[in-house]
């Protein structure tokens, strides 16, 4: 069986739009930050707790979906996403609501919490 990181899935640089919902993920490899182009990306209903810092490097994200997971903490890397229009963070236990999230919504990005 192939380990989830060691998936081709994360080679694939021109890769536009996924979704990994439903898949009681637990864990996402640094290496997520090498899809470059990625403008889609729906993470709802797995079991993460947190996100790679890599997150950061998705600076053509426009609709992130992080839906009913386990976050109780976002890395400060998504300040990069300038591109971001959708931020969906509902069902999460987040404990703090990062300072970053209230510039997001300034420059145009709906957050959902």
């Amino acid at each position: 069986m192939v380990g989830f990181t060691s998936l081709v899935i994360w080679r694939l640089t021109s890769l536009r739009k996924i979704s990994l919902s439903d898949n009681r993920l637990e864990v996402l490899p640094e290496s997520l930050g090498n899809l470059t182009r990625l403008t889609d990306l729906d993470l709802r209903n797995n079991r993460l707790t947190a996100l790679p810092k890599s997150l950061g490097n998705l600076t053509h994200l426009a609709d992130l979906d992080l839906r009913n997971n386990r976050f109780v903490s976002l890395p400060d890397s998504m300040a990069s996403l300038t591109n971001l229009e959708k931020l969906d963070l509902r069902w999460n236990k987040l404990s703090v609501v990062p300072d970053w999230l209230q510039q997001l919504e300034q420059r145009g990005c709906t957050v959902y919490m």
